[in-house]
């Protein structure tokens, strides 16, 4: 007698073709049960409400509603975790969607590249798992937390004095940021950035765990966040004071000297922790060059990168920062570094920025 299913999942797809074969893969997983599929935002809204699966994937381009338009009416019916299915060419629309409460997102293969489905299928399995353990009311609350705050005004000091003010230029940064994040990450990022400004004595080096082609938008959306530039990195790029450097899919980033100031460095090594770019190469770089200038900072995602890299910022003198569990929507990477001793001050997402601006405060580039 087959054991019952523990996730339940409702699949919603406007075709015909990608609902079969997303359902006979899913099925290979016993833990999965799928529910009902669904080929409309209006249908999926009617078959969350019956069905209240556990996880939803949700195609975006659909008749009648879109996945966007279907999204909040789907999480305000059910306690289901919601993974967006995209195209490459919808990135920003993606993001959208995981400021709106999706849990994360895929990439589905463009037309005529039916043998990607294996590749996009097995990818959906881990998505699903992942998203299961997720629990539903922390994304609800910390959605609607990002959602007022994103774009407000940045968070003040606790200490109300104002930061002395530095003009942008082509200097190398007095101080260097990296900034890891993996499930949750965009909006958190949006989140940390709306709290800073492009004056600040520092440069931002990013990465965030995401597939091809997503990390161009990811740079225009921290842009719109608050007052810190992002663009996505390039091998042997100059690294500037007041700009964020979003590391693209597929190598590893980290940081080098040269004579006119330190430079973005790419490496095609294997991939760590499963990922490419993966943090700790990066942080570890960072400590290297410089120092007690040096500034590690984790947020929330699945897995355990980042706390190795940020242990050497620890070690090199650098300030360290783990985002709390409480307003994680996976506290996996956070909470390894918290649990190795390399986090000093572990803080909710929307105090993360106030940190970066009190470690830079308390430097010597504030005397």
């Amino acid at each position: 007698m087959r054991r019952a299913a523990s996730i339940k999942v409702l699949v919603v797809d406007d075709s015909a073709l990608t609902r079969q074969m997303l359902t006979r893969a899913l099925a290979t997983d016993p833990r999965l049960e799928i529910v009902g599929t669904a080929k409309t935002g209006v249908e999926a809204i009617t078959l969350a409400e019956r069905f209240n699966p556990d996880v939803i994937t949700l195609d975006i381009e659909m008749p009648e509603l879109n996945g966007i338009e279907a999204l909040p009416y789907i999480t305000d019916k059910c306690d289901a975790r919601v993974v967006m299915l995209s195209s490459l060419d919808d990135s920003d629309t993606t993001y959208q969607a995981l400021s709106a409460g999706a849990v994360d997102f895929v990439c589905k293969p463009r037309a005529g590249m039916a043998s990607s489905m294996t590749e996009l299928s097995e990818l959906l399995l881990k998505k699903i798992r992942t998203a299961y353990r997720i629990d539903p009311s922390k994304v609800r609350e910390i959605s609607k937390c990002l959602e007022k705050s994103i774009g407000c005004d940045r968070p003040q000091s606790d200490q109300g004095d104002s930061d002395r003010a530095w003009q942008e230029s082509d200097d190398p940064p007095a101080h260097l940021v990296g900034i890891a994040s993996s499930t949750g990450g965009p909006p958190a990022l949006e989140k940390v950035f709306s709290g800073l400004e492009g004056s600040l004595p520092a440069a931002y080096l990013v990465v965030q765990h995401l597939p091809t082609g997503f990390s161009a938008s990811l740079a225009r959306r921290i842009s719109k966040a608050g007052g810190v530039e992002a663009i996505e990195a390039c091998d042997g790029m100059p690294i500037l004071s007041g700009k964020a450097y979003i590391a693209p899919y597929g190598v590893h980033m980290r940081v080098k000297s040269a004579a006119a100031g330190p430079r973005i460095h790419f490496d095609d090594g294997p991939p760590l922790h499963g990922v490419r770019p993966a943090a700790d190469p990066l942080f570890a770089s960072i400590a290297s060059e410089y120092g007690k200038n040096s500034i590690g900072v984790i947020l929330t995602g699945m897995g355990k990168d980042g706390a190795v890299g940020l242990t050497a910022v620890k070690a090199a003198g650098g300030a360290t920062i783990a985002q709390n569990e409480e307003t994680s929507v996976v506290w996996g990477m956070p909470g390894t570094a918290v649990r190795a001793g390399a986090a000093v001050h572990v803080v909710p997402v929307d105090s993360v920025a106030i940190q970066i601006r009190r470690a830079l405060r308390r430097s010597d580039a504030y005397e």
